[in-house]
């Protein structure tokens, strides 16, 4: 069933944004983390999302083949969480010669998370879960109707 296997679309989005929310959180409650050296401070974490790959490496086959019904073979994939990377933006030193984690010149290191854009971040993460999830009550209301056809 090709059409019900396009609810991997939506699913598969809601999912990623579901993880993307948890890296946010995470980010958020590390955010005013210090240490010692910059290399050892908390680094804001980022997620890299991507289109699998497979449902167009599939078509392109089958139709390079000469298949014309290559419809029973897909299955539709979606969005996918390709990795998590670090911000690479420095941690910002700041002078506090009385805290127990300064060097020696009484620096210690803030994290490089900005809770404003996490925030703004977090809305997007909501936005797009959101937006997910209409398409996916869409698709679930068309196959019920189209189940329904015939029905009188």
């Amino acid at each position: 069933m090709a059409f019900l296997s396009s609810l991997n679309i939506p699913l598969s989005g809601m999912t990623a944004e579901r993880l993307r929310m948890d890296i946010i959180s995470q980010n958020v409650a590390n955010a005013d983390n210090v240490a010692t050296t910059a290399e050892e401070a908390y680094k804001r974490q980022m997620v890299v999302f991507g289109e699998d790959k497979n449902f167009k490496s599939l078509l392109w086959t089958k139709l390079g083949s000469g298949e014309a019904h290559f419809h029973k073979y897909i299955q539709y994939k979606g969005v996918e969480v390709r990795r998590v990377v670090e911000d690479e933006t420095p941690a910002e030193p700041v002078y506090d010669p009385t805290h127990p984690l300064a060097d020696e010149l009484g620096y210690v290191y803030e994290s490089n998370v900005d809770v404003a854009v996490e925030q703004l971040d977090a809305i997007e993460a909501s936005n797009m879960y959101d937006a997910n999830l209409a398409v996916y009550e869409v698709v679930k209301s068309m196959a019920q109707k189209a189940l329904n056809i015939g029905k009188g």
